[in-house]
């Protein structure tokens, strides 16, 4: 019997705008009102959450910057954490300064990064948001201003393919990290043994469920360690072939409602 559903964001509960649609506010109400949890795995960290927040009408504790987290945007006490050293976050942070590669640093209150189009992108939502749900960044040049903070995740960009490629591999080498790929262009580095999958095992124990108990949706390469262990996995039509070869089920795109249509058709009705 299923008594939990946890889903990714991007690509996968979000369309390509970057909303959750009707459909899906449906179908999750509907899963909820027959006493099934609904709950978030993302790599996204607090701050850009927040928006989120109120149309999911989230209490529970959700899986963030790929399971660094396991908190709430809104809520200062979390069930589990894990933090980048402030040795490897300086190391990351040199070489991408050095290098002229974009990066990210993920904080709780705060993103800090240098100006760039993924920053200008967020600030242009921000336009549209209330102060509380606003994403908060700050550009930070001493790096040892930088590293005073809690950082759970730092997220490099990098479209030139050749870079790409050679960033990964290096940070790839090194035991403390775990990097993981949420998007094109995107290479996650968080502590080492992080995980969305390690993390949904502490929030099923949590909640007192077991695997058997649990449907997890994804589209990407970050999304399969939960996808292996979970009682039903299901991918999008959308998401990449390594995660839907390991998917028990593929549904339609996150443009197209893919996860409200398999609830309705497997859970629902």
């Amino acid at each position: 019997m299923i008594k939990m559903i946890v889903s990714d964001m991007d690509g996968t509960l979000l369309n390509s705008n970057l909303e959750i649609s009707q459909e899906n506010l449906e179908a999750i109400s509907a899963v909820r009102a027959k006493g099934i949890r609904f709950c978030i795995a993302t790599g996204r960290p607090e701050q850009l959450l927040k928006e989120y927040i109120h149309p999911l009408n989230m209490e529970d504790p959700m899986i963030m910057y790929n399971g660094s987290v396991i908190g709430h945007p809104f809520k200062d006490d979390n069930l589990y954490e894990l933090k980048l050293a402030t040795s490897d976050a300086k190391e990351i942070i040199e070489y991408c300064d050095k290098n002229d590669i974009i990066y990210m640093a993920y904080t709780k209150n705060k993103l800090i990064s240098k100006p760039n189009y993924r920053v200008s992108f967020f600030e242009e939502r921000n336009k549209n948001l209330t102060k509380e749900l606003m994403t908060v960044f700050e550009d930070i040049r001493n790096i040892d201003d930088i590293i005073k903070n809690n950082i759970n995740k730092i997220l490099i960009i990098e479209n030139d393919d050749e870079k790409y490629i050679k960033v990964k591999e290096k940070f790839s080498a090194y035991p403390q990290f775990e990097i993981a790929t949420s998007q094109k262009g995107f290479i996650d580095i968080n502590p080492s043994k992080v995980s969305k999958g390690n993390a949904l095992l502490v929030l099923a124990k949590y909640f007192g469920l077991s695997m058997d108990e649990i449907v997890v949706f994804g589209d990407q390469d970050n999304d399969i360690s939960m996808m292996k262990i979970a009682g039903t996995s299901v991918a999008m039509k959308n998401g990449c072939q390594n995660a839907k070869d390991v998917a028990d089920y593929i549904t339609e795109s996150n443009n197209d409602n893919g996860v409200a249509l398999w609830i309705k058709n497997n859970i629902l009705n």
